[in-house]
């Protein structure tokens, strides 16, 4: 049930229109990224090189880091759990 005010209106939560705000920031920010580091680099591994476009680069390297990240902590949490469990 939605809240009245005195004249009989509705009250409209603001937070959708501040979510809305902030995804569309974020979006026009990463467009302007993408669009800013289009230029092409070079690439070597151990075993293999390729040229590649830098965003492309970025995110991979950004993506990499953040499964990383998740995993590690995913693994002291279990290892955390277990050491407290067998106490």
């Amino acid at each position: 049930m939605s809240e009245s005010h005195p004249t009989g209106q509705r009250k409209r939560s603001i937070k959708p229109y501040i979510l809305l705000a902030v995804i569309t920031i974020v979006f026009i920010c990463l467009l302007a990224f993408t669009l800013a580091n289009t230029q092409s680099v070079h690439i070597s591994f151990i075993v293999a090189e390729t040229d590649t476009s830098l965003i492309l680069a970025l995110l991979v390297s950004a993506g990499l880091g953040l499964a990383l990240g998740i995993l590690g902590t995913a693994l002291l949490r279990h290892r955390h759990h277990r050491h407290h469990k067998q106490k």
